[in-house]
């Protein structure tokens, strides 16, 4: 008696983990040996771990249930399969029974009962199968090793020997990212002599056990793609230290947040780590409370560099960091006046980026979008804040003989400079600027009939009394005696 190898395909991950947990797979005589999210996938795992029997649903992508279905009965007659369906998809469980499909199950009614009496029914037709339902069954190595490597006290040195004939054991985790299976994996060491054996395995995550003359190394992966990953113990001689290996690949598998770009990882690979320096939060809001943001930025960006290489640190306790620091300073920009619209804006934007940033520079990178965009509103205000002292010192000396010169005089620029300062950030150039409030000035005086219009040219900074009349006719569209003869208000 054995148990019965089933494999799991849906492209649903709720619907693999609720069929995964509606039973007690290894007490029925039951044992799952892989999920897979399309046909394509399954095909490539039936080559692995031939299994009894084979639920798949109907609709998937790349490959649906019912080309895995004749795909299956064709090229492995003997493997059971039963279908999963909605009840609107009668037409694809038709066509499935034709393709020999030995029993369906409609999800609605998807549950312990009726998954059970489809695994038997199934099991029932394969003719060499006879299911081991007993409450402590048999284990098979594949599942003592995996328990093992969970963590789990087992003794299996004594039925190793033939399985497992070489010196050299590993624990590799692979990831790949590309949707090809486990091909590139078994591809990259096919000539080293040596085998893996799955451990843990889910579409597109797989763990294996190497036994092998000599250790796997990077060089053994240099032909993966970018998208896939490989985590790798360190090497060790007897089967038993299996046991302590699943914490060091976990331990592992959370610093590829810090190197997304690298396809295989293992403590022979890590760099030295540097000294952990703590951000020195008082310095940068003091900094930034000085108005000096180019330092207290600057302070930020070099911090947050030094971070990324330190990959020991918790990854939540990284992103919570930056989302923190940008919360701070937003706050920080607020109470200072400054106007923060447009981060707050985008404020969500940022922290949901951060949390949910798969790799270090994606995380990074939000971090120096949003300092870009902070700059712009701390260089915006300052430039805001330029004209309104130039604008109000016209506005308190429009009635002198004020000349371009004499303002830049005043505020310590070049006249070619405080001309082409005024004239991008403003509508107008200084001297229309300044005929303007002139101009103002001279309607408000116009409307008391007391004062000559000569005398009035003179208050409001004019020398030329011609030039004033052409100016105010220019600007309104009158002279300054039809003006006060209409009393035109503006």
């Amino acid at each position: 008696m054995a148990l019965c190898k089933t494999l799991i395909v849906d492209d649903e991950i709720l619907i693999r983990q609720g069929i995964k947990h509606y039973i007690d797979w290894e007490k029925e005589g039951f044992t799952i040996v892989g999920e897979a999210s399309n046909g394509q996938e399954a095909l490539e795992m039936i080559d692995i771990f031939d299994p009894h029997i084979v639920i798949t649903d109907v609709v998937m992508p790349i490959m649906d249930g019912e080309a895995l279905t004749k795909a299956v009965k064709e090229k492995y007659p003997h493997i059971g399969l039963i279908v999963l369906s909605s009840f609107s998809e009668f037409n694809y469980v038709r066509s499935a029974f034709q393709n020999g499909v030995v029993d369906y199950i409609l999800k609605p009614k998807l549950n312990a009962e009726s998954l059970l009496n489809a695994l038997r029914q199934a099991a029932g037709q394969l003719g060499d199968m006879e299911l081991n339902r007993n409450e402590k069954h048999e284990q098979t190595l594949n599942e003592k090793l995996r328990k093992l490597y969970e963590g789990n006290d087992i003794s299996i040195e004594s039925e190793t020997a033939a399985r497992f004939p070489d010196s050299v054991f590993q624990v590799i985790s692979y990831k790949n990212k590309a949707d090809q299976g486990t091909a590139p994996i078994f591809s990259a060491i096919e000539e080293l002599g040596g085998s893996l054996t799955t451990l843990l395995s889910t579409p597109d995550y797989y763990v294996y056990l190497w036994n092998g003359r000599k250790p796997l190394v990077k060089d053994n992966f240099s032909g993966l793609l970018k998208s896939d990953i490989v985590c790798s113990t360190n090497a060790f001689h007897k089967l038993f230290e299996l046991k302590d290996k699943q914490k060091e690949l976990v331990k592992l598998e959370k610093y590829q947040f810090f190197f997304p770009d690298s396809t295989f990882l293992s403590e022979s690979t890590l760099p030295p780590l540097g000294e952990r320096r703590v951000f020195q939060l008082d310095y940068f809001i003091d900094a930034c409370k000085r108005d000096n943001f180019r330092e207290a930025f600057s302070y930020l960006d070099k911090h947050v560099e030094q971070m990324a290489h330190d990959y020991q640190q918790d990854v939540d306790e990284y992103k919570a960091f930056l989302n923190n620091i940008l919360f701070n300073l937003m706050v920080l920009l607020g109470n200072l006046n400054y106007q923060t619209e447009v981060l707050q804006a985008k404020k969500y934007a940022y922290f949901q980026r951060i949390s949910q940033a798969a790799d270090v520079y994606t995380a990074n990178d939000t971090v120096k979008s949003f300092l870009t965009d902070a700059e712009g509103v701390v260089k915006t205000e300052k430039e805001q804040g330029h004209m309104r002292k130039l604008t109000d010192y016209i506005k308190a000396h429009y009635h002198e003989s004020l000349s371009l010169s004499d303002i830049a005089q005043h505020f310590h620029f070049s006249s070619s400079y405080l001309s082409n300062y005024f004239s991008t950030h403003s509508k107008e150039g200084f001297s229309e600027y300044l005929n303007r409030i002139r101009i103002e000035a001279a309607i408000a005086l116009l409307r008391q009939n007391d004062i000559p219009i000569s005398k009035v040219s003179e208050q409001v900074g004019f020398s030329d009394h011609s030039y004033f009349c052409r100016v105010f006719k220019k600007q309104t569209g009158y002279s300054p005696s039809q003006y006060r003869r209409k009393r035109i208000t503006p």
